[in-house]
């Protein structure tokens, strides 16, 4: 028996072959040279390319769209601000502490970080490491317990730390259940290639159901996406996108890449930079073939033209990090387009609720045109 299907499928295997090899080289002996390899190319792309999730589940989450009939009808249900890391320059970032002061806020959108630990736990942090967090030395968590971990404060290190004591990571299936409680939309940004991150994002959505119409996983790595959504086309998927994403650890317009991710490591640097060429190149196309639902984008990137053009593709777009108050307007009034903001301090059509009085005390005693230094080490670009 086991011999039998061994034949069947080599033969098969043999035929298939046969008949790809004998059909490009048909294809070839016709047409000029590369244009044939075009040609496959483009046939591979769009027979390989994954299906769209279900729109309805895509305006559950994101609202609709600004510019439609029922966003300019019933403004309110548009998304404007999503708070990135749980707004992690006000509130140690990824942790429940800050999902919390966001829900006290009455921002029902967040963006959140995860990654894998040693023991496969999905733990929300954006570094590979604690020593930004907490001055440790733990330098990547792959290689920790969670029970190794779970205890340190990671609010150590952040400004608002006499506000936010004894601080500890938090795992994703908590903050998830957390945030459907109050009713929040959430974006899962997946850090990572491991299959055991992969393999969670999956089982969390296959066994809680509502997170199909409440939470859209991104990634900046499109195979890391593609994986995601080939198995599961149901999940609502984003691209992640800023330029030298691989071979630098930030970016903006006024310094460009700086921070080379491998240091004096010249091959694996020259690698990521011609990885950074190529997916520059791309990216766009790899955000189609994902069929992807949004794209986040750095804000030093984006134009109303760029805007535009995923808008005539109905995907959303999102800004990262917004967080001068004339950023936001800029955003709400000109672009028309949701932001990703590192602080909801300085957030237009603010009401009088005393949480946010006491905060708006803050913004005034901050200039708008200069950047606080814990503000530069999240919103320089790094992902």
């Amino acid at each position: 028996m086991i011999f039998t299907t061994m034949s069947i499928l080599f033969n098969s295997l043999y035929y298939a072959t046969t008949f790809v090899v004998t059909f490009f080289m048909s294809i070839h002996s016709v047409l000029p040279f590369g244009f044939d390899i075009g040609l496959l190319g483009v046939a591979v792309y769009f027979f390989t390319k994954l299906p769209k999730p279900d729109p309805s589940n895509v305006t559950s989450i994101f609202g609709p769209p600004s510019d439609s009939k029922e966003g300019e009808t019933n403004p309110k249900k548009v998304v404007k601000c999503i708070a990135h890391r749980g707004a992690g320059l006000d509130a140690p970032e990824n942790t429940l502490q800050a999902f919390k002061y966001c829900v006290a806020m009455d921002c029902n959108f967040v963006e959140m970080d995860v990654r894998t630990s040693k023991d496969g736990q999905l733990v929300l942090l954006h570094d590979q490491g604690l020593e930004r967090l907490t001055g440790t030395d733990i330098t990547d968590v792959r290689f920790m317990d969670w029970d190794s971990i779970k205890n340190i404060d990671i609010g150590a290190t952040h400004p608002n730390r006499q506000q936010f004591k004894d601080v500890t990571l938090c795992l994703l299936e908590d903050a998830i259940d957390y945030l459907l409680a109050n009713k929040v939309k959430m974006i899962i940004d997946v850090k990572g290639e491991d299959a055991q991150v992969v393999n969670g994002i999956l089982r969390v959505f296959s066994g809680n159901p509502v997170l199909y119409e409440n939470a859209v996983v991104t990634s900046f790595n499109p195979y890391v996406l593609y994986q995601i959504r080939k198995r599961d086309p149901n999940i609502v998927g984003a691209m992640s996108y800023r330029p030298h994403c691989f071979g630098f650890l930030n970016y903006d317009a006024e310094n460009g890449p700086t921070n080379p991710r491998f240091g004096a490591r010249h091959a694996a640097q020259a690698a990521a930079r011609a990885a950074d060429a190529l997916h520059g190149a791309l990216w766009r196309w790899a955000a189609r073939w994902c069929s992807v639902s949004a794209v986040l984008l750095h804000k030093d990137i984006v134009s109303p033209r760029e805007v535009e053009y995923w808008r005539s593709l109905n995907v959303r777009v999102a800004g990262w990090c917004v967080n001068r108050p004339v950023e936001k307007l800029y955003w709400r009034a000109v672009l028309r387009a949701p932001y990703l903001a590192n602080t909801l301090v300085g957030e237009p059509e603010v009401d009088k609720k005393e949480v946010r009085q006491s905060v708006m005390v803050d913004c005034e005693e901050r200039p708008c045109d200069k950047v606080p230094e814990p503000e530069k080490k999240m919103s320089s670009g790094q992902n």
